[in-house]
């Protein structure tokens, strides 16, 4: 049998297990790792607190798909067969993260990195194989919100870790959230606007907005508004291209 559907038995007999494994120790780390989260040090860019709530869902996003993509079956067909690999190195690279941001934060910028490239790499597939309406859904929203805020996130990431001085810099804050912009608008057109990665990034964004404001650092929320406005400009023209509207992801019933 052959095309996107074909059972792919090379990895998904023993992946499924390596899945459901990290995702088991991406939920767990964060109690182990000693990783409290915000710092009186972190630059305005970072969001509030309540903003990384998306944590949770993606957790539970990421546990619920290795749950569903236990069945043999459907381990051993695309996507589920060809995401174990990259999805699996991301849940243990957000291990690995944690314990970097606690002992050698500056360990934690490539880390993030390789974690991106995995997630994009598989959340690339989920959107181009053909698959059954629940898995779709399923892998698309927990990866599409993975990615989406990996996306923004890693730029924020890479902003904790400059120099002191740079941390309060106007310039180098606005290098960071224009690259946090460009990539979420590149993923817009290489992930087909998923609605999740879009809502994720966006999130982040939005909490970009919130910090600065409550900083008084104006330049910089209103940077961060544009961004916004960028990222809903590019999922409306991607999606109106391919002829879909924003809901297209959605399960139909």
């Amino acid at each position: 049998m052959t095309g996107p559907s074909a059972r792919l038995t090379g990895s998904g007999t023993w992946g499924r297990w390596m899945l459901l494994a990290t995702a088991i120790t991406q939920a767990a780390s964060p109690a182990l790792s000693g990783f409290t989260g915000e710092s009186a040090s972190d630059p305005v860019v970072v969001p509030p607190g309540p903003f990384f709530a998306i944590w949770g869902l993606i957790v539970i996003g990421c546990a619920a798909s290795a749950l569903w993509g236990l069945p043999r079956e459907r381990a051993t067909s695309a996507p589920y067969a060809r995401i174990h690999w990259p999805v699996s190195l991301a849940q243990l690279g957000f291990t690995a993260w944690l314990l970097a941001a606690v002992s050698s934060p500056a360990w934690s910028v490539p880390i993030f990195l390789v974690m991106l490239v995995c997630l994009g790499t598989a959340l690339r597939i989920v959107v181009t194989t053909p698959t059954e309406s629940p898995t779709r859904w399923l892998l698309g929203t927990s990866l599409g919100l993975y990615t989406g805020w990996a996306a923004a996130a890693v730029w924020v990431n890479i902003a904790t870790v400059l120099p002191e001085a740079a941390r309060t810099d106007t310039v180098y804050l606005g290098l960071l959230l224009l690259g946090a912009v460009i990539s979420l608008s590149v993923g817009a057109v290489v992930f087909r606007a998923h609605p999740a990665f879009i809502a994720a990034g966006a999130w982040a964004l939005l909490g970009v907005v919130v910090s600065t404001m409550a900083a008084g650092a104006g330049v910089l929320s209103l940077g961060a508004g544009a961004g916004l406005a960028v990222l809903a400009v590019a999922a409306v023209v991607v999606r109106r291209r391919r002829g879909e509207p924003m809901a297209a992801a959605l399960p139909r019933p």
